[in-house]
């Protein structure tokens, strides 16, 4: 099992940090769920490709996370009130996570796996 080294990602950072990570792990692999003293555990998506993630530091800080791409599996979530990101890395690439803690409490972890290109498709949900 490997362990994972966790770096917060300061908030001047965010912007550039998501454009940047979004460019190199679009198209992997992402479960994401949500965690909160208020509502437990709750998972929002399994197994669907990352779209991207980006930042908006304005005077309602944001960040939007896209997943699917498909007309039929297609999920975007907006983070109100962000406080910290974290990022998550494996000793081995391949395996990261992000979270975002908000200003109440929740957190939003978002795990990531790489496969080849070729074998994605039967990891994704059927189309109806």
């Amino acid at each position: 099992m490997s362990t994972m080294s966790t770096k917060e990602i300061p908030r001047e950072q965010w912007i550039r940090f998501f454009d940047d990570f979004s460019k190199k792990h679009q198209g992997w692999i992402v479960n994401w769920e949500v965690l909160g003293r208020d509502i437990g555990d709750q998972e929002k998506t399994n197994r669907l490709p990352l779209v991207g993630i980006s930042a908006d530091k304005g005077s309602k800080p944001r960040i939007d996370i896209i997943v699917g791409g498909r007309p039929d599996a297609h999920v975007t979530q907006i983070i109100e009130t962000p406080k910290h990101v974290r990022f998550k890395e494996p000793d081995q690439p391949g395996h990261e996570a992000i979270e975002v803690e908000t200003e109440d409490g929740r957190v939003t972890l978002i795990t990531f796996w790489h496969f080849d290109p070729e074998h994605k498709e039967h990891l994704l949900p059927p189309k109806n």
